[in-house]
Order: structure tokens, then sequence, then C-alpha cells
């Protein structure tokens, strides 16, 4: 026999359960911003002629920027600085100069539309004098979007949370033939198997509590 006294109770639970379900799918379902990365991309050993690539991961809107390579200058020479790339599109290296122990980059995209992704902002040219374990590190890294505002990053696992900077111009030293490669942005992250089977198990949680509570 039902007992339909109990009938507002059973509702409200159900209600209260649909609830749940659907806040945690729009939590699940909203994409997380991700932290714009730079690193260096080097070899482990220097020998000969070779590269170091700057990497950029989940950037938004960047149209302009510059960094310090740091190296050993009694161990290798810099030779030159290719352009980068972000989903296709160049980054044009506007300058660079080798000083001392350091190469200094300014990259800078023409026009106002900038360009988001991942790629890289810049390929570095060395040739070895004496062959030995492979240390670089950047220092001074800028990165300033459409609208002229400087946008926080992790510098080669430095994070950097800055507000407002000025960008400086280093002094032409040369500057290389366009250098661009297509590797392709990456897509907003969606959720997948992971997201829908928590939901499965939050709901299979839900249910029982419910039919003890019955």
């Amino acid at each position: 026999m039902i007992c339909f006294c109990n009938i507002p109770l059973m509702i409200s639970k159900i209600t209260s359960t649909m609830v749940i379900l659907l806040v945690t799918l729009v939590l699940l379902a909203t994409p997380v911003a991700a932290q714009t990365s730079i690193n260096v991309d080097a070899p482990e050993t220097m020998d000969g002629d070779f590269t170091v690539t700057i990497e950029i991961e989940d950037v938004a809107d960047v149209d302009s920027g510059q960094l310090d390579l740091h190296f050993n200058a009694t161990a290798v020479n810099v030779t030159g600085v290719d352009d980068g790339s972000i989903g296709g599109t160049a980054i044009p290296i506007e300058n660079w100069a080798a000083d001392g122990d350091r190469v200094k980059v300014l990259f800078n995209l023409p026009g106002l539309d900038g360009v988001s992704g991942s790629g890289s902002l810049a390929t570095i040219h060395f040739e070895t004098i004496i062959p030995g374990d492979c240390e670089m590190e950047i220092s001074d890294g800028l990165l300033v979007n459409t609208m002229a505002e400087l946008i926080p990053a992790s510098w080669d696992g430095v994070e950097s949370h800055v507000s407002s900077a000025t960008t400086t111009t280093p002094t032409t030293s040369g500057t290389e033939d366009i250098h661009a490669d297509t590797s392709g942005s990456e897509e907003p992250k969606t959720p997948g198997f992971g997201a829908l089977f928590a939901i499965g198990i939050l709901a299979t949680v839900i249910f029982f509590a419910f039919r003890r509570g019955e």
C-alpha cells in the first residue's frame, strides 16, 4: 500500500538529486583556463652546430614580447635566431642581440590581431666551441597581448604574475629568414569519458543514499 503522505518528501529528494547532478555537469563541462608556459627545448649535450627552441603553450592573443636566453659563452656561440610559429602563424623576430653570455630576443607580430595557441617563440642557432653539457636558462621574459596588457606565464617553471611593464628594444644585431612550422594550436578541452564516469559515480552514490532514506 502506497503512503501518499511521503510523496512530497520523495519529490523533494528527487528534485535535490537532479539539482546536484546538473550543477556537477556544469562544473565538469566548464573549461578551465590553461596557464601559459614557456620552456627551453635544448639538447642534453653541446656538440657541433645545434638549435634551441623556445616553446610556448596555451597563450591567448599574444602580440609581442621579449626574452633573454643565458648560455656558457666559453663553450658556444650564437649564430642566428629564426622566427617562431604559433598555430601555423609566424612569430617574426624583430631584433636579437648576443651580449656576452646571453642573447636578447624581441618578437612582434604585425597588425593588431595577435595569435593564440601553442608553438614556439624563436629558434636560436649555436655553434660549439667546447663540447659538454647543455645548460640554458631564460630571464626577463615578457609577453604582451593585443590590449597592451602583460600575459602572466610560467617561464621555464618560474611563475610570472605581473600587471604592468614596459617592453625594451634590444640593439639590432641581425635578423634571419622566416622560420615557421605548421604545428597546430590546441583545441579547448571538453569533458570526455572521465567526466561522464564521475557523473555516473555521483549519481550512484546519491541513488543509494536516497534508497536508504526511504
